[in-house]
């Protein structure tokens, strides 16, 4: 494999456990589903390298799918 496509096959897994934990926070109500989505993005987040990178991503996915709760 050449270096340009380890570079994008990295980048998709740092992009997914983003994706995913998005995902789960709009579906946020749906117990099966968010708890299926945050499972994978656990997973996923796990596997990436360096550690701490796919958590962070999956954290950061998480909290900006959530709902802003409009004042008024």
């Amino acid at each position: 494999m050449t270096p340009g496509a380890i570079g994008l096959l990295r980048m998709a897994f740092w992009a997914l456990p983003f994706l995913l934990a998005f995902i789960a926070a709009k579906a946020w109500g749906r117990e099966k589903v968010v708890g299926g989505l945050l499972l994978a993005a656990f997973l996923l987040g796990a596997v990436v390298k360096p550690f701490p990178l796919g958590w962070l991503m999956l954290a950061l996915g998480f909290f900006s799918g959530l709902p802003l709760k409009r004042a008024g």
